[in-house]
């Protein structure tokens, strides 16, 4: 196991977490072509090294009061491909998008993912996050899992979806406590879009945004 040592916010950012989510969570299972786990230990994997490479970045930044800035924002750039999560998170809903509502949803979800890390890391001091180095293929994605220990508290599971684009793994999903992300953030997205469109899911973006400042 792989551990880094600091304070982690124990909260996991999305919308709601029942059916309708889990429903979601199984159609985009199916939607990232995954096949069944097949483990593979290796503790120099690139997806676990993208994993310990983004947690020891954030650590970094955290302990020099640097969460917010270019540098945060480099590393997160780097560890997530943020188009195909927006694309993936958006729905059918992005192929009718116009090309600048595309980069407006893409930056407004860039702000709020920045944000977020900002935010959950602003108190790392002395919890541990520990990075299992076995990892899961599935399909085209690797699944590397991870935990956030708090003395006293049950630990909150965390599975990183990894995807190669050329020579670099990128996660493409978060998963907290059996929980995607993407299908919780695309609930959410589709009533936005709804309600307004691609405008609305941007100002819905830039105030979960704020509410992080």
């Amino acid at each position: 196991m792989v551990r880094v040592t600091g304070s982690y916010r124990r909260k996991a950012q999305g919308g709601r977490l029942g059916a309708l989510a889990a429903a979601l969570a199984t159609a985009l299972a199916t939607a990232l072509a995954l096949g069944a786990p097949v483990a593979a230990h290796a503790d120099t994997d690139p997806a676990v090294q993208r994993i310990q490479s983004l947690d020891d970045g954030l650590v970094t930044a955290a302990r020099s009061h640097e969460l917010r800035g270019a540098k945060v924002r480099q590393l997160l750039e780097q560890a997530f491909n943020l188009p195909v999560m927006a694309q993936f998170a958006v729905g059918p809903s992005w192929a009718t998008l116009s090309a600048g509502d595309r980069t407006g949803v893409l930056e407004a979800l860039s702000r709020y993912t920045e944000a977020r890390y900002a935010y959950e890391f602003r108190d790392f001091d002395t919890q541990t996050i520990v990075v299992d180095p076995a990892v899961q293929s599935r399909g085209l994605d690797r699944l590397v899992r991870a935990e956030i220990r708090n003395p006293g508290d049950a630990p909150l599971k965390i599975g990183y979806r990894l995807r190669q684009y050329g020579a670099d793994w990128r996660i493409i999903d978060v998963i907290y406590n059996g929980v995607s992300q993407l299908a919780t953030q695309r609930a959410d997205f589709a009533e936005a879009l709804r309600n307004g469109g691609a405008a609305a899911l941007i100002r819905s973006l830039d105030q979960s945004t704020a509410k992080l400042k």
